[in-house]
């Protein structure tokens, strides 16, 4: 009864929902342009490009809040046939014809927000121009800001939005003097010809979408009015803090220390849904949550052995399904597992080269031999040889170090790898009618094929981890040191099955030592390649932005669009 009754009030709660959507659903804005200007003493000139097409509604407006010793001035609004007239006390409640053409600020209890009268219905392109003074901060390592530029929960959400931050006095930025990190959003941020440019990838949609830019500049480039008392490293703890960005240890800060700014979990889902209490959200998300995280973990306690490498050995589609399905959680599994599917093929061979340090102490390093691209089908290993060619130069001898400076120089290399090849996994699940989008299919998703390649995933990992406790040895070792250790490691538990498979074949053979040895040195160049491409990036070189994290930020606040 109680459940009944709790459907039927979210039931009620959705159309409204729904209702409010497809009312805001009459305003577009189709594109959002925010050039960002520093100047010497920390301040910024912004200007925002909107293109739109408004059909009702009288104004619009942005909401800046949490501004932190930050301030608004010059204000200004333009469109088409030319600059607004300000207005000092501007009235939300106004009419349409009373508000065109006129523009004005509005203080609240949380900050600001920037009106202007819509003016004329249709397609139209409005520049809204302010300065923030006092925007980069004078921190005791690093100069910065961490701030949002485009809101969360707007009523009237922008399809694309590129920010491009140039420095006033001609500096040009680079990951030598600067530092940059993106977050709320599916997309990039780089430095490009001395600008930092970030632009969205995919359309921001409702809830908790936002463009939020940290910024860090080192000492000397301009000299920030604003000081504060803190390093700008506490302010990059926070903002990473729920990011897939990796912070790292050793910063020196005390994380219980750091402020605590983020915006409350009320504020982003009112931004969500305008007009609809949040609890009513809080239980749809709780069930659509909980419903498949509680169908995953009673299909792994119910599923069989399964004695096969699954997806008859596909590499790519093996991981997407996998880790949609919480069976395998880091990328750097992948590159792990097609390194020992190159050495294992012969398309690597390790070698062993011996070189004198100081104090004539002889070192012993393991470097890779490219002999042959792969024969095999799959992307991962294809491009992953490619790049190897790249950071080997002309001797096709790869170093350790070698690849850790092309990687980190060209961090994106191995992304378009994981990209390409969760691509091609994603295109086979497909072709192979793994998903099925009907209702029957709630929660996962997945046909009845799917649901079976699922339980074949989750049955070869339970396998591999309980190798032991079946005491087989009717395999071929070839294909347990192997195949079964590849996949071990695309799963992200062959130092487990390693100790697994050293309990059933305790006696040292050929497979296993070489098995062994090949794993610790694919762990050490995947570290090498993957590990340090997400430290270039993380270490702020720009690349991928993150959905998450940007905790702490300064200058936005929830809503803004048209009303």
């Amino acid at each position: 009864m109680v459940k009944k009754f709790i459907s039927t009030i979210f039931c009620v709660f959705l159309f409204l929902a729904l209702m409010t959507q497809g009312a805001l659903a009459v305003n577009n804005v189709s594109d959002i342009n925010v050039d960002v200007v520093i100047y010497e003493d920390g301040s910024a000139y912004i200007t925002q490009t909107w293109n739109c097409n408004f059909n009702e509604g009288t104004e619009g407006y942005i909401p800046i809040e949490n501004l932190n010793g930050m301030s608004i001035s010059e204000f200004l609004v333009s469109d088409e046939s030319g600059v607004y007239t300000y207005i000092e006390d501007w009235d939300v409640e106004a009419g349409f014809d009373e508000k065109a053409g006129k523009y004005g600020m509005v203080k609240t209890n949380k900050g600001y927000e920037l009106c202007w009268g819509i003016s004329e219905y249709g397609e139209k392109r409005y520049a809204i121009e302010y300065k923030i003074n006092n925007l980069v901060g004078g921190y005791e390592d690093f100069d910065g800001f961490n701030f949002q530029f485009i809101n969360s929960g707007m009523g009237t959400l922008p399809t694309d939005v590129t920010v491009k931050i140039t420095m006033h006095n001609g500096i040009k930025l680079d990951e030598n003097n600067g530092g940059i990190w993106a977050f709320g959003f599916d997309g990039e941020i780089n430095f490009e010809n001395g600008n930092v440019v970030a632009y969205t990838k995919k359309p921001l949609s409702s809830g908790t979408d936002s463009v939020i830019i940290m910024l860090q500049l080192n000492k000397g480039l301009i000299n920030p009015t604003r000081v504060v008392n803190k390093s700008f490293e506490s302010v990059k703890a926070q903002a990473f803090k729920g990011s897939d960005y990796d912070y790292g240890t050793g910063t020196g800060e005390n994380s219980s220390e750091l402020p605590q700014e983020a915006p409350s979990f009320f504020e982003l889902v009112l931004g969500m849904v305008i007009a609809v209490f949040p609890f009513a959200i809080i239980i749809y998300f709780v069930r659509r949550i909980r419903r498949p995280k509680k169908k995953i973990r009673t299909l792994y306690k119910n599923a069989d052995y399964f004695r096969e490498a699954p997806i008859e050995g596909n590499l790519e589609a093996t991981f997407v399904l996998a880790k949609d399905f919480d069976q395998t959680k880091d990328d750097g599994n992948l590159i792990g597992s097609a390194f020992l599917m190159l050495i294992n093929a012969g398309c690597l061979e390790p070698m062993s080269e011996k070189t004198v340090g100081f104090f004539g102490k002889e070192k012993e390093n393991i470097s890779l031999k490219l002999m042959h691209p792969p024969q095999f089908t799959g992307v991962t290993a294809k491009m992953l040889y490619d790049l190897l060619v790249l950071a080997s130069g002309s001797d096709q001898i790869l170093q350790e170090n070698e690849l850790e400076s092309y990687c980190r120089k060209n961090h994106k290399a191995i992304m378009r790898i994981i990209k390409a090849a969760k691509q091609e996994g994603k295109n086979t699940l497909i072709h192979i009618d793994c998903y099925d989008t009907s209702k029957k299919a709630k929660p996962l998703g997945l046909s009845q094929a799917g649901e079976n390649l699922l339980l074949n995933t989750m049955g070869f990992k339970k396998y591999l981890l309980e190798f032991s406790l079946i005491g087989e040895r009717s395999i071929a070792e070839s294909v347990i040191w192997q195949d079964y250790l590849t996949f071990a490691t695309l799963l992200g538990i062959a130092d487990k099955v390693i100790e697994q498979f050293k309990k059933v074949y305790p006696d040292a053979t050929h497979y296993s030592d070489k098995a062994r040895y090949h794993y610790l040195l694919v762990h050490r160049y995947t570290k090498a390649s993957y590990h340090a491409s997400q430290t270039a990036r993380s270490s702020g070189s720009g690349g991928r932005s993150s959905f998450g994290g940007g905790g702490g930020f300064s200058g936005g606040g929830s809503g803004g669009g048209t009303r």
